[in-house]
């Protein structure tokens, strides 16, 4: 099956169509809103998680240094991936 596909992918009837239709399909260079968007919300989580990692140094607190950790966190994190992982 696989030395047919590759077969059909090297004739000559299927060679300039890569050309004429691939680049339609091709992902444009740069970031889309979705990415600026979550870029530009998780600043003030980043923020606030190296704040409380900071101050749970300076006071000796693993309760801090824990929060810090959850809040560096996305708590989206999987199901971004699961959705991109699904788009590529």
């Amino acid at each position: 099956a696989i030395q047919k596909a590759i077969e059909i992918l090297s004739s000559d009837a299927v060679k300039g169509n890569a050309a004429k239709y691939l680049p339609s399909f091709a992902q444009k260079a740069g970031s889309s809103l979705a990415q600026l968007r979550s870029s530009a919300a998780n600043l003030p989580q980043q923020r606030v998680a190296e704040f409380l990692r900071v101050q749970g140094r300076q006071i000796n607190s693993r309760v801090l240094s824990a929060l810090a950790v959850r809040v560096a966190d996305d708590p989206f994190a999987k199901v971004k991936k699961m959705i991109k992982d699904l788009i590529v």
